[in-house]
């Protein structure tokens, strides 16, 4: 996601999945960390980018993060 605080005050899917526990919010993050490889995803859950912004700008990203030569 673009930003954990964002998410949890702005995506309504998100902040219920944390209401009713069946996401963590530890579990989210950054997108930014991501992208400049302060996190690394785990290859072995499913990733999911959830948009609160700007899609065409995220797509841009989202793109790069999954290959960096595209």
């Amino acid at each position: 996601m673009e930003d954990r605080a964002t998410a949890m005050r702005e995506a309504g899917d998100v902040i219920q999945a944390v209401a009713d526990s069946s996401l963590h919010e530890d579990s989210l993050v950054d997108l930014a960390d991501v992208v400049t490889g302060g996190v690394a995803p785990d290859t072995a859950r499913p990733r999911v980018f959830k948009c609160v912004g700007m899609s065409r700008q995220d797509l841009v990203v989202a793109v790069w993060v999954v290959d960096p030569n595209a």
